[in-house]
């Protein structure tokens, strides 16, 4: 059994491949190569565009790649090596991602996926091992215990200031009358989509502290995640 089994010691990234690409690729190697760095690894392979796409097994699918610590060794490792696995499974889930320069009508032509909207009373501590998808998920785990006992369909995360920071499985982005607004990174995932809509629109965003009142009373919130890009769900 390897460290990130035994000790949660490491960190994971689930890539969307859709019609045989995969669109958020260069989002997700530069995430990977900051979880490096906050856990303090050392790289012995190359993580490239075509690490990724060796992975690749349908045009259509989930890769989920684990990587971990290789030393052995109880808490203190005897190196700090990197290791990986991975799996895979098909996904057909709609993909979207806009591709104009006009964010406010490529977001209208989003799926609609409206649902019910709670907030989970458990902080979230606002760490650097948590802004990547660390292994140790048990925050996560709980979170979504909760979620499935309010029977909701999304359930929104706040740090210990009461500042949301993230969706369980997404950022988020809501529209305030003209203003397209996504939350400043408070202690919530970096999300590939939410970091491609920063580098390609960020001249149309604005980042703000929101509380979960605010996103609420928006006029209309938006999922960002990496296996499915953008949907409407408010």
């Amino acid at each position: 059994m390897n460290r990130g089994y035994l000790y949660g010691d490491g960190f994971f990234e689930t890539i969307r491949v859709t019609n045989g690409q995969i669109p958020l690729i260069n989002q997700h190697i530069d995430r990977i190569q900051e979880a490096i760095e906050i856990y303090k690894l050392i790289p012995t392979f190359r993580i490239d565009e075509a690490f990724i796409y060796s992975l690749k097994s349908s045009d259509s699918e989930l890769i989920r790649i684990n990587f971990f610590r290789t030393g052995s060794g109880k808490y203190l490792a005897e190196n700090n090596e990197l290791a990986f696995d991975y799996t895979s499974e098909e996904y057909s889930t709609p993909f979207f991602l806009p591709i104009t320069l006009d964010l406010n009508a490529e977001l209208e032509k989003s799926p609609k996926q409206i649902g019910t909207i709670g907030l989970y009373p458990e902080p979230k501590p606002n760490v650097k091992w948590l802004i990547v998808k660390s292994l140790s998920s048990i925050y996560y785990v709980l979170a979504a215990d909760y979620k499935k006992h309010q029977n909701l369909d999304y359930l929104f995360i706040q740090n210990q200031d009461g500042h949301i920071c993230e969706e369980l499985i997404s950022n988020i982005l809501v529209k305030k009358g003209e203003d397209l607004i996504i939350s400043k990174n408070i202690g919530g995932v970096n999300g590939v989509t939410q970091r491609y809509l920063s580098s390609n629109y960020g001249f149309q965003l604005k980042e703000e502290n929101l509380n979960f009142d605010e996103i609420i009373n928006s006029d209309v919130i938006y999922s960002l995640k990496g296996s499915t890009g953008i949907s409407r769900i408010k």
